[in-house]
């Protein structure tokens, strides 16, 4: 039963339902070539994961935030939840599973701020499709529901599903991209949000330029959902929907590390539309949160919180202020 037939007092939540992970971040004069080792800067162990990721940038971006996920009985699962409750994330949800490591993300950054992740899934892989039937309430009474394919494939369609049928908006950040079905995922209110490498993925074709990634945008909407957005990085982003193309331009900023700059963007976003932003403006304040997010290093280190978030906000767009 929708929500809004139950008053109450906390706002209605984006929820998430995606991976949780161990970031291990190392600086580096230029990323490694195969078979060679290089000399790093620095190194930095920290909570990441794209599910986890995506839910502390729209907590930071001021939406309530419902998170499920699974993480190993261990140190590092310990380290999650407690990292997570003290960004304002309700982790009731993010369950220990015995025998099983928690996800690991091994990230090498080098000095111009690009990366490169290799991902061991760890208890991510036994969030499994079926675990998901009682959380048909809580799809219900969420104002959106974002998930990513850091999870089991199964697991993401029972998401999209449960969206669909409580008529609750859907993002989807189909990253990695990964043979996803995209007719399984698409509905009346989704949003189908890959970055550049994944667009061209899906869609068969390149996405490097503007030009490009809208054609991939116009091929994915059938299947994808009734918005394509295509990140373009620094470059901003474009989006596809039934009022036609539309350019985003990037504010300018000096990157050091484009780490979670990507889940920064889809956090924000949904927090945007959970706060009931028309969907342009949930755009551009998603991108100015997403290019806040590269002058620091880490991921969910690096994400402003909501009164830093807004400042940075009004001076990107001053009519918002």
């Amino acid at each position: 039963m929708p929500a809004d037939r139950h008053p109450s007092a906390r706002p209605r939540p984006v929820l998430v339902v995606g991976s949780a992970n161990v970031d291990v971040s190392v600086t580096t004069p230029m990323l490694p070539r195969p078979g060679e080792t290089v000399v790093g800067d620095s190194s930095m162990i920290s909570v990441g994961g794209k599910g986890a990721n995506q839910a502390v940038a729209a907590a930071r971006c001021g939406a309530p935030v419902d998170f499920v996920a699974r993480v190993g009985d261990d140190a590092f699962g310990r380290m999650v939840v407690e990292s997570l409750s003290a960004a304002g994330v309700a982790s009731g949800e993010v369950r220990p599973v015995a025998g099983v490591g928690t996800g690991l993300a091994a990230i090498y950054v080098d000095h111009a701020g690009q990366n490169c992740i290799v991902v061991v899934p760890g208890a991510n892989a036994r969030l499994a499709a079926e675990e998901l039937e009682t959380l048909a309430p809580a799809v219900a009474a969420a104002a959106v529901v974002v998930v990513q394919c850091e999870v089991p494939l199964p697991t993401v369609y029972r998401v999209a599903e449960l969206a669909r049928r409580a008529g609750t908006p859907l993002v989807l950040n189909p990253a990695p991209a990964q043979g996803l079905e995209l007719a399984r995922l698409a509905g009346p209110a989704t949003y189908l949000v890959p970055n550049e490498t994944e667009a061209a993925a899906l869609a068969g074709r390149p996405a490097t330029t503007r030009a490009e990634a809208i054609d991939c945008a116009r091929r994915l909407v059938p299947t994808g959902g009734s918005c394509v957005i295509v990140t373009l990085g620094a470059a901003g982003c474009v989006a596809v929907d039934a009022r036609g193309d539309r350019y985003f331009p990037a504010p300018t900023v000096e990157a050091i590390d484009t780490t979670g700059a990507g889940d920064a963007f889809v956090g924000c976003f949904a927090a945007s539309l959970a706060a009931g932003r028309p969907r342009d403006e949930a755009i551009r304040r998603a991108i100015v949160y997403a290019a806040l997010s590269t002058t620091r290093r880490g991921a969910q280190a690096s994400y402003a919180g909501r009164e830093e978030y807004e400042r940075a906000w009004a001076a990107a767009d001053p009519a918002s202020a």
